[in-house]
């Protein structure tokens, strides 16, 4: 058992909790049993699972944990007081797990094809919570893949992954700089490119989701970048009273994925 924070695999750990290890590394980590347990059900690629006495006080823990040893993933114990200072959530439940991230490119979204041929591009998020609420939504609405743009809040923040669920491992997620690369790749396999904004002319629900779409959302506060907006085949946006400033950006994410699902299931 491990009592010691300068121990080198906690080390290693801790400094997983920074964007540039992270990157460097490309690993990151998730704790808790439910998120867990998703990744090991959707084949996430396991380095090794820490976990400590407390984690025992808990059945669907120790039956995660002992699924994990089937799988032969390492496994180091740490003492309680150690895990909790290590641990990235108030409650903790004993268990955490490092993870390598997976790596897709557009081409592996446009080929997923889930339950609709639609792909979001978060353009700007800031807000970990926003990130994570709006890949789980496209998860859910059984959408194909999600594009992360160049300055958009880092996917594997902790905050970002609890957010999301564990959505991550549901369907593929890409980041993207060239954004002229993006257009021309995406038309060339018939999407449409549609965009919210305050400044559109069209209702979500006038859009056409009977086609390919790539849905892109911006930042919080400004919007989509000038470039994403003459890029548009629409700008649309969501009807609300006059005396409204906005929406937050997860729930009208929400409101336009929802709305291509129901007109795929209407037909």
């Amino acid at each position: 058992m491990i009592t010691s924070i300068k121990n080198s695999e906690v080390k290693f750990l801790r400094s997983l909790k920074k964007k540039k290890y992270r990157e460097r590394e490309k690993m990151f980590f998730i704790e808790g049993v439910r998120i867990i347990e998703d990744a090991l059900a959707d084949g996430a690629e396991f380095v090794r699972v820490f976990y400590s006495p407390m984690l025992e006080t808990n059945s669907r823990g120790m039956e995660l944990l002992f699924k994990l040893r089937e799988a032969g993933v390492d496994e180091i114990l740490l003492d309680d007081r150690l895990f909790k200072e290590v641990a990235d959530t108030e409650t903790p439940q004993g268990i955490l797990a490092i993870l390598k991230q997976p790596e897709f490119e557009l081409e592996d979204l446009i080929a997923k094809k889930r339950l609709y041929p639609h792909i979001l591009m978060l353009n700007g998020i800031q807000d970990p919570g926003n990130l994570g609420t709006i890949i789980r939504t496209a998860a859910g609405a059984g959408w194909s893949g999600v594009i992360l743009t160049k300055g958009t809040v880092d996917l594997y923040n902790p905050k970002s992954l609890r957010a999301t669920m564990g959505a991550i491992y549901k369907m593929p997620i890409c980041k993207v700089e060239d954004l002229n690369f993006v257009w021309k790749k995406l038309r060339t396999h018939g999407y449409q490119i549609i965009v919210a904004a305050l400044e559109g002319k069209t209702w979500h629900f006038e859009v056409d989701f009977s086609r390919p779409t790539l849905l892109v959302v911006g930042n919080e506060g400004n919007g989509v970048e000038p470039e994403v907006l003459k890029s548009a085949d629409q700008l649309v946006k969501i009807p609300m009273a006059p005396d409204a400033e906005s929406l937050n950006v997860a729930i009208a994410a929400g409101i336009i994925i929802f709305e291509g699902v129901r007109q795929n299931l209407i037909g």
